[in-house]
């Protein structure tokens, strides 16, 4: 027996010699692993092994060493969570083991369901394991951790006796290890605290930094978002500098039980943000903790003595952040502030470059005005789309130097319907009104804050209207030239770069100084202007290209100068060459739409199957042959003027179409779904009597109705005879010009023939016989026209002397009424002509058997 004790002592010692020699070479957890897992489990068997640390601080202890390759519980549904799991000392189970003298083992069946038992046993039993041996480890006498050897069967002495014999140098292997892995992680730190600080070098914008941020802090530990605030210059609010995200850049009051409470400290505090009362936290904290936040820590960042910046990083769960992460912020909080304080100043730097190409940009826009409106428009353009707010009102100091008028202001800005603003939108102030004599004393610049106002007493009407609009502040600028007081202007806002403020200022005060000069020069032009005849001057200039002054024309000039400015429908009716067209244009260039050119269609001179597509347009593919999108008429005339010429030869199926858009102002493309609105002025012409045309059926009546708005007759030639000789001059100048002849006027035998003709053709006629006369002319002088010899003329010769007299009364009624375009009765009519009573006329007109077809030209 003594020989066989002895012999296990020795095997034993020899057994722990080797562990031993291989434990001291253990640098890594591999390093251990394999070691349980190949040289311990040679010897003896047992399922698997684990190492558990403690934690001093939390009184907990937590698997740090484990074998999932051996481990038969590494498919169980809770071994996830048990590798992370922290397992409180104060347990009944655990505190046996402490204290033991060393390895305890365990019947895993008796302990696992009584009370604060650890969960792992229960699991490890389900596993397979029925028995766990514990063997605290020690260093320095300090119990550091556990070795958990599981087996499926009870341990022998021999194996306990060799567990015990190694304990220690385990115990040192897993210190060896434990302090091997802080001097890598404090390394790994270094290295990630350096690639930062070369990081934040480099950076010059928000975005950079940002990157910065997220990208290399998460490698060293775990956060979901990250956010940094900036003080404004008054350090009692602080704003979003830079966040991941949707930012909430309303801000906030340092008082707020976060930032406040952060100053305070000098490491990175962390907050439980479950902890706080959710009805009296900022803003951005909601939004975050909407999110899925619940743990904060923020750190106010050093530098120069002031606390200007922040950064709070955020996580999804409670004691995320721990000593390392608290001590690398600490860390690289200097480098933190530096590159913040880098981005701000280059940001102050672009914003002044940019005012001063703001500033530039305006002044030459500025410089381009010439009247008040182009002005208004100018800064609306500038406050709106730069600097996001209107112009509530600029006020001007008159020539008595006290009275202050309203000169520009946006209606928008106010409530129309404001009792303030209809009070004092059009009122006269002077110069020692109280809040206009503080912005004229003043050398920039003004802020009234409106709550301050008011609490001070001051409810005068221009602070009420402030207050109804919502803003908080008033801003009120003088505006000068030099020394010289111009006016004020003020604004509405919440905000302003008071630089940029005091430079539009300046601007505005030259340009309002050289419109007023302007003004004052056209207002002594027009004054010289009205002491001429102001009608006359009208139709001279206007109409100048339409030859004639008659009575007749007179009142077509008449009717024009009623209509031109206006934007109703004008109807033009005349006969064949009566110049239609020309009366078209002069109405278009002497309305408000004369900026843009005057769009024609010929209705007679499109096929039926075109005309739609010409008004209208198509969409490519619309009908065979459209390849490409085309645009209509009423589209190019939109907010100008379309002739319609020749009304009366539009077909009955488009006369629906026409009738629709000149109502509702839209139309869609052929083979479009697009409403497209437009504003189009309609002058329409024809030569046809349209009452005639829709009694028989040719033209709809409702489409009549909406044309003869303002209808313009043209008489013909023949009713005009006074205007055949400047026209026919008129054409003797342009065409000799135009063919290189020199005529230079027209005989006196000449010119009688031109007034005895009756010219069916109008002025067309005579344009086309004086071209002609003026081409085969050979003097100085046109001595002879070559005019068509009329159908009347020869008829009335064969037959005059064979006609009964009821003949040649019949024949002499209806020529008068075709003169009159059928008009019977009333100023113009054929009655009128003939000298005799209406009922007289219709009398003969039913004895002599005269219908409509005699005398309406077909």
């Amino acid at each position: 027996m003594m020989e066989k004790r002895i012999e296990l002592l020795e095997k034993e010692r020899k057994i722990l010699l080797e562990l031993g020699n291989d434990l001291t070479k253990v640098r890594e957890k591999n390093d251990l692993i394999t070691l349980f897992s190949s040289r311990i489990k040679a010897l003896f068997y047992f399922t698997h092994a684990i190492v558990t640390l403690i934690d001093h601080k939390n009184e907990t202890y937590t698997p740090f060493l484990l074998d999932p390759v051996s481990s038969p519980i590494k498919d169980h549904p809770a071994y996830a969570s048990l590798v992370i799991a922290h397992f409180p000392l104060n347990e009944p189970f655990i505190q046996q083991v402490l204290n033991g003298n060393g390895p305890t083992s365990f019947i895993l069946e008796d302990i696992m369901d009584a009370p604060e038992s650890p969960s792992f046993l229960k699991v490890n039993y389900e596993g397979g394991a029925r028995e766990i041996l514990m063997t605290p480890l020690k260093s320095k006498e300090e119990t550091i951790g556990f070795l958990h050897v599981y087996n499926t069967s009870s341990f022998t002495d021999e194996f306990k006796s060799i567990i015990n014999g190694i304990s220690p140098q385990i115990s040192s292997a897993v210190s060896n290890i434990i302090q091997n892995e802080a001097i890598s992680y404090e390394e790994h730190i270094n290295e990630v605290v350096l690639a930062l600080s070369n990081d934040m070098v480099k950076v010059r914008d928000r975005q950079d930094l940002l990157k910065v941020i997220t990208k290399d802090l998460k490698k060293v530990f775990s956060f979901s978002h990250s956010m940094m605030t900036v003080l404004d210059k008054a350090g009692e609010n602080y704003n979003v500098f830079l966040v991941e995200g949707d930012g909430m850049a309303l801000p906030t009051s340092v008082q707020d039980g976060i930032y406040d409470v952060a100053s305070l400290y000098f490491k990175p505090l962390i907050f439980d943000m479950r902890s706080f009362d959710m009805e009296n936290v900022p803003l951005w904290f909601k939004r975050h903790y909407a999110r899925g936040s619940r743990e904060m820590m923020v750190k106010i960042l050093p530098g120069n003595g002031i606390t200007e910046y922040s950064l709070i990083l955020f996580a999804d769960q409670v004691n995320t952040f721990g000593e390392e992460a608290i001590n690398i912020i600490q860390r690289i909080s200097s480098q933190l502030f530096i590159a913040a304080s880098n981005i701000s100043a280059n940001e102050a730097i672009l914003e002044r470059e940019n005012e001063k190409s703001f500033l530039l940009d305006f002044s030459s826009d500025i410089a381009a005005v010439r009247t008040k409106d182009d002005l208004k428009s100018a800064i609306s353009l500038v406050l709106q789309k730069v600097l996001d707010m209107k112009l509530a009102m600029i006020r001007v100091i008159e020539d008595d130097g006290v009275t202050l008028s309203p000169y520009i202001y946006d209606e928008s800005v106010f409530d129309k319907d404001n009792p303030f603003f209809k009070q004092l939108a059009y009122k006269n102030i002077d110069i020692y009104e109280e809040l206009s004599a503080r912005v004229l004393n003043s050398d920039g610049p003004v802020v009234f804050n409106i709550a301050e106002e008011i609490r001070q007493g001051n409810n005068r009407a221009y602070i009420r209207l402030w207050e109804s609009t919502g803003f908080k502040n008033a801003f009120g600028a003088p505006l000068r030239v030099g020394n010289t007081n111009l006016g004020t202007l003020w604004l509405l806002t919440d905000d302003i770069n008071l630089r940029i403020l005091k430079g539009i200022c300046a601007q505005i005060s030259i340009a309002i100084s050289n419109i007023r000069a302007n003004e004052k020069v056209l207002s002594y032009k027009q004054k010289l202007e009205i002491e001429n005849d102001y009608l006359k001057e009208q139709i001279q200039t206007t109409y100048s290209e339409i030859v004639g002054n008659g009575a007749e024309m007179q009142k077509v000039y008449r009717l024009m100068s009623q209509v031109a400015e206006s934007g109703s429908t004008v109807l033009i009716l005349g006969e064949t060459g009566t110049g239609k067209e020309l009366i078209a244009r002069a109405l278009h260039n002497t309305s408000p739409r004369n900026s843009k050119l005057m769009v024609k269609v010929n209705c007679a001179a499109l096929p039926v199957h075109l005309i739609e597509s010409e008004l209208f347009g198509h969409e490519k593919g619309a009908f065979t042959g459209a390849i490409d999108r085309r645009i209509g008429k009423f589209e190019l005339a939109n907010n100008s003027t379309l002739f319609l010429d020749e009304i009366g030869e539009m077909p009955l199926e488009l006369q629906v179409k026409l009738l629709r858009v000149i109502q509702e102002r839209e139309f869609e493309r052929i083979g479009g779904k697009t409403t497209i609105k437009v504003d189009v002025r309609i002058i329409a012409a024809t030569n046809r009597e349209l009452e005639v045309e829709v009694q028989e059926g040719r033209f709809r009546s409702d489409l009549y109705y909406r044309l003869n708005v303002f209808p313009i007759h043209l008489p013909p030639l023949r009713e005009r005879p006074e205007d055949i000789e400047p026209l026919a001059n008129f054409f003797v100048g342009k065409f000799s010009k135009n063919i290189g002849r020199k005529v230079t006027g027209i005989t006196a035998k000449v010119m009688q023939e031109l007034r005895t003709y009756l010219w069916p053709g109008n002025v067309r006629e005579l344009e086309h016989i004086i071209e002609r006369s003026i081409l085969l002319s050979e003097d100085h002088l046109l001595r002879e026209v070559h005019l068509p010899r009329q159908k009347s003329e020869i008829t009335q010769t064969i037959s005059s002397a064979a006609r009964t007299l009821d003949d040649m009364e019949r024949s002499y009624i209806i020529e008068v009424l075709k003169r009159c375009r059928g008009k019977i009765s009333g100023a113009g009519g054929a009655a009128e002509i003939l000298e005799i009573p209406g009922t007289t006329l219709h009398s003969k007109m039913k004895k002599l058997t005269i219908s409509k077809a005699d005398y309406f030209l077909k």
